[in-house]
């Protein structure tokens, strides 16, 4: 009884959260169906068994990908997701290497439910054009509102190419990275 109150007053004080389905875990209610709507963003990235505790507390969910970014990234072999999927008898669209978490909702929507992306934001038509030709069939239309970008160094140039020689380094924990090049990056 207490933690229904608890949960009653956690949504009223705040009927939105916005989290990662890692930070989720200990700070959200694992309360079946305790959110309304739950949208998952860039669910193309999205591996499908860290997706499901978010779902679970969910009554609706709108998920949003794009099939041409890139996966997510996993350790497991296929081999070894072959093995698990035969093992648990489990239908092999929910194939941990293979799908997205994106995938699976194309699989299960009904085509009247997809959106598709028209309009592109985010990058100049010089970037964004390999993309739109390669991928999207030239159907993107470019919307970059140019006078917002920083183009860097002071140049009109949306791309240029700077060679920049360093070490990788490999860390224990965490990326690889080159000193050099992040100090080549950065805009001053």
């Amino acid at each position: 009884f207490e933690y229904k109150k608890i949960e009653r007053l956690l949504t009223q004080l705040m009927p939105i959260c916005a989290v990662t389905s890692l930070s989720a875990r200990g700070r959200l209610p694992f309360v079946s169906g305790c959110y309304d709507l739950v949208i998952i963003d860039e669910a193309s990235q999205c591996d499908i068994a860290s997706m499901i505790p978010l779902l679970y507390r969910a009554k609706r969910a709108v998920i949003i990908g794009d099939p041409n970014q890139l996966k997510h990234i996993t350790t497991m072999t296929r081999q070894q997701d072959r093995e698990l999927v035969a093992k648990h008898e489990v239908d092999a669209c929910f194939s941990y290497c293979v799908h997205s978490l994106f995938d699976l909702a194309i699989s299960v929507g009904h085509q009247n439910d997809l959106v598709h992306l028209r309009d592109h934001h985010r990058s100049h038509a010089d970037i964004i054009e390999f993309s739109n030709k390669e991928f999207y069939n030239g159907l993107l239309r470019v919307a970059t509102n140019y006078a917002r970008l920083r183009f860097p160094y002071g140049s009109d140039n949306s791309v240029i190419w700077k060679d920049v020689v360093g070490d990788t380094v490999r860390p224990q924990a965490g990326s690889a990275y080159n000193q050099k090049e992040i100090d080549a990056v950065i805009v001053q």
